[in-house]
């Protein structure tokens, strides 16, 4: 199989399934939306601290007391950051706690210091927009009030330490003036040197009190509450991610799921993997048996492809089996997994043989799920099947059950049981040997002579004879009839049919002694494909939702 294709297959399941996929979309962004909703407002405003005027009172103190002058590094600034954060909240959050402001005191608030600038960016966020602007400002108000305090506590002590400088050299100058009186000596050099300290000091002295008045950090950008933003919730936004995240995850479960139990998913798929002609590609319908005119037919969209399975069964299968060309007249169907459609296709064979003039009987070996007298609409008053026969207790004329004549059975007696009277009739007919679902042991049943024989005697009486049987990978009922018909024909089910399935089931039929395998019939297959592949779609245009119905 090309690797083109291979690779664009594996993308089928996940476009097949586009509408549950589309649906789980919707939900999950319905579901954040409505998540989202019920989650309180979030508002957040911004203001920012100016710490270039704490550099330059730094400065000026430090000019003052004689230090070399420093300015804030990015280091010094992002401690201040970190102090906002912590010690500063703790006091704001109390303050709101205090004051019964429970929106500010649930707030948030994040300080940082960007780059090199001498700025800290304060980021509040509460439920409101007048919280979150009370926030900002009642940290930036109580850090310069913090920080405030802090350079005054300094400049305060060291107007404390000049003062007492200047006390203690104005007792010792009053100290040296006493002992020079005392001695009579002069005291003029020592005297001048006290009196420009004393007046150096004072200068400084005063220089200090008017540092009091310096402030160090400034705010910059008053919080408003017009100018908060709303950060949260955006459900609109949150609905449209959630649909995307559940597209992409819907998809990926999909496509996952897909690769963990690989399925056949087109034409080239079922022709790679059984190696096998398709004979006929069957749409998508919702009733592939309907009753029409009064009678029992195959759908409208069936009709083509069953036409043309028919066709190829008479032509394209010629001398396969070494019967010096003859059609099979005895026609196995199977299927790789249950629900592939089979009995249905072998039904809707049975009803285009008949509309053809032929005489066709559908026996049903399916002891397990009988689907046949519903599909054709069969009457129950009859318990006899094929079970019966087999077991000798009905003859095959008396089970027989003709589609769409309820006194087939009556007729059948009337001419004294033959076999053939049963199906009397100028045009075509299709009797059923419909199966049964409590047989004690299906494949004992099945293995006996009298199987066999019956196919035997039904094929020289009966123009066509199509048997409907379970899987042998399932049960190994139909396993002694793989040799007694003419051919068999493997109906596989586009997004069903497992390819595990599909390759044990042809390694089952390559290790046993088998009528020919005469081609696949691909089930449910899109009206694209089929005319993608070349089969003509015939009235297939009414394409239904569903799948076909059957095993």
């Amino acid at each position: 199989m090309n690797p083109t294709h291979s690779a664009s297959s594996a993308l089928v399941p996940v476009w097949r399934r586009k509408w549950l996929i589309l649906i789980i979309g919707v939900l999950v962004a319905a579901g954040a939306y409505e998540h989202y909703k019920a989650k309180p407002t979030v508002y957040s405003v911004k203001t920012q601290l100016y710490l270039g005027a704490a550099s330059e009172s730094q400065a000026l103190l430090n000019n003052t007391l004689g230090k070399a002058v420093t300015k804030l590094s990015s280091t010094a600034i992002a401690n201040q950051a970190e102090l906002i954060g912590s010690t500063i909240g703790e006091i704001v959050k109390k303050k709101f706690r205090r004051e019964h402001k429970h929106d500010a005191a649930k707030g948030k608030l994040k300080a940082k210091a960007p780059g090199s600038s001498e700025f800290i960016q304060l980021t509040a966020e509460a439920r409101t927009a007048a919280a979150a602007s009370e926030v900002a400002n009642a940290y930036a108000q109580t850090y310069i009030a913090h920080h405030q305090a802090n350079y005054e506590r300094n400049v305060r002590s060291a107007i404390k330490t000049t003062e007492a400088q200047i006390d203690r050299i104005k007792h010792a100058q009053e100290v040296a003036e006493a002992k020079t009186k005392s001695s009579g000596k002069s005291a003029g050099g020592n005297s001048s040197a006290a009196t420009l300290q004393t007046a150096s000091l004072t200068t400084k002295l005063n220089q200090l009190e008017s540092d009091l008045t310096v402030k160090g950090v400034e705010q910059v950008g008053v919080a408003r509450p017009a100018k908060a933003e709303l950060i949260g919730p955006k459900p609109k936004q949150n609905g449209i991610f959630g649909f995307v995240i559940g597209i992409l995850l819907a998809s990926m479960a999909v496509f996952v799921i897909s690769r963990i139990n690989p399925r056949v998913r087109a034409l080239p798929d079922i022709e790679g993997i059984f190696a096998l002609p398709i004979l006929a590609a069957v749409p998508v319908a919702r009733t592939p048996i309907v009753r029409r005119d009064g009678q029992v037919r195959p759908s409208k969209l069936l009709s083509e492809p069953l036409w043309r399975l028919q066709t190829s069964l008479r032509l394209g299968a010629q001398g396969a089996d070494g019967s010096a060309g003859q059609p099979p007249r005895s026609i196995l169907f199977l299927s790789a997994d249950p629900g592939d459609g089979k009995s249905t296709i072998a039904a809707g064979l049975a009803l285009v043989q008949r509309d053809a003039g032929e005489r066709t009987t559908l026996v049903e070996a399916d002891f397990r799920r009988p689907t046949q007298a519903r599909l054709l609409n069969l009457g129950y008053e009859n318990p006899a099947g094929l079970a019966e026969v087999l077991a000798g207790s009905a003859l095959p004329s008396a089970a027989l059950q003709r589609v769409g004549l309820a006194a087939s059975n009556g007729a059948a007696a009337e001419h004294g049981g033959a076999m053939a009277t049963a199906v009397a009739s100028p045009q075509g007919s299709v009797s059923v040997l419909r199966g049964a679902a409590e047989v004690a042991n299906p494949p004992a049943l099945l293995a006996r002579p009298e199987m066999v024989e019956l196919l035997r005697v039904l094929t020289g009486d009966f123009d066509n004879v199509v048997v409907d049987a379970p899987s042998p990978l399932q049960v190994s009922d139909v396993m002694p009839l793989l040799a007694a018909v003419d051919g068999i024909v493997i109906v596989a089910r586009i997004d069903h049919t497992r390819e595990t399935s599909a390759r044990r089931l042809m390694q089952l039929l390559d290790r046993t002694a088998t009528a020919p395998v005469l081609g696949v019939v691909a089930n449910a297959v899109r009206k694209r494909d089929i005319q993608r592949y070349g089969f003509s779609s015939g009235t297939a245009s009414r394409r239904g939702p569903f799948s076909l119905l059957g095993r």
